[in-house]
């Protein structure tokens, strides 16, 4: 718990463009988000035994949902927000390549940051 109250802390502080806390191991992104649509980040390598947080903040009241997949598209952790702010963390328990969506489900687009951090 105290991992995913910094993640959230460092996710927050780095949206808001201040310093991060493990810049070294940050992934951040400001994008735009169309109606029913889905943005997906690649390539996220981890160490068994790593944990991760990837955190959305929205504009408006979308509902967004984060889903964290695994090389062979195993879902492995996911978090539907009707809020703006959604967070999702998981473990890797092995050295794999992961990928995280981000998913508008709302009918009308939407501005938001992206943050992924690791420990």
């Amino acid at each position: 718990m105290k991992f995913r109250t910094l993640a959230i802390a460092t996710v927050f502080a780095s949206l808001m463009g201040t310093a991060a806390v493990h810049a070294e191991h940050m992934t951040t992104d400001r994008d735009h988000l169309n109606a029913y649509s889905t943005m997906t980040y690649r390539n996220i390598y981890m160490s068994g035994g790593e944990k991760a947080a990837a955190a959305v903040d929205g504009v408006g009241n979308s509902t967004i949902r984060l889903r964290v997949y695994d090389y062979n598209d195993n879902l492995i952790a996911q978090t539907t927000c009707r809020v703006d702010t959604c967070v999702v963390s998981w473990v890797a328990n092995w050295n794999a390549h992961f990928y995280v969506t981000v998913e508008n489900l709302s009918p009308y687009g939407t501005d938001y940051g992206f943050a992924l951090d690791r420990e």
